[in-house]
C-alpha cells in the first residue's frame, strides 16, 4: 500500500463577484456557508468511513483516522473561531459610547 506524502496547504482563497459588492454583505455569508458546509462534508464523510470499516466493507483503517482526525480538526477550528467572533461581539457590546 503506496502512502502519500502530505503536501502544503493551499492557500485560502476567496471567490468574489460583483453582486457581493454592491449587496454589502452576501460575500461574506456565501464565504461562511462554503466553510460550514466544508466542514460538514468532512465530518459526513469521517463517519462514513467509520461506518464502512464498522461493517467490513472497508479495510483501510489509515483512511478512516485520517478522515476522522481532518473532520476533528476542522471542528475544532470552526469551534475556536465562533469563540473568537463570539468574544469581539461581547467587546463591541461593552464599549462605553
Amino acid at each position: 500500500m503506496a502512502i502519500s506524502p502530505i503536501g502544503a496547504p493551499l492557500p485560502l482563497q476567496l471567490q468574489t463577484n460583483g453582486a457581493s459588492k454592491t449587496s454589502g454583505g452576501t460575500g461574506f455569508a456565501n464565504f461562511l456557508e462554503q466553510a460550514l458546509s466544508g466542514v460538514n462534508g468532512d465530518v459526513s464523510q469521517a463517519a462514513s468511513q467509520g461506518l464502512q470499516l464498522a461493517d467490513g466493507t472497508s479495510t483501510s483503517v489509515a483512511n478512516a483516522m485520517i478522515s476522522a482526525t481532518q473532520a476533528q480538526l476542522a471542528l475544532d477550528m470552526t469551534v475556536q473561531v465562533r469563540n473568537r467572533v463570539v468574544d469581539a461581539y461581547n467587546t463591541l457590546m461593552n464599549m462605553q459610547v
